[in-house]
């Protein structure tokens, strides 16, 4: 079977706050959706899951941008 389903992720980055990030190993790669949503709050970012140490920074980045 193919290793990614373009109609998959056709269907849920037509979704408001999905993107597709592409991820590497040395065992090979992956398809990533990466969720946001917006939430009433005092504008801290949350960031859950377990995450490395380059997506959180990049996050915060993303943030100040």
């Amino acid at each position: 079977p193919p290793r990614f389903d373009g109609q998959e992720t056709a269907e849920r980055v037509a979704t408001p706050g999905v993107a597709v990030g592409l991820v590497w190993t040395s065992f090979g790669g992956e398809v990533q959706f990466v969720e946001a949503t917006a939430m009433v709050g005092k504008g801290d970012l949350h960031l859950t899951g377990q995450l490395g140490d380059v997506i959180k920074e990049s996050a915060q980045i993303a943030l100040t941008w």
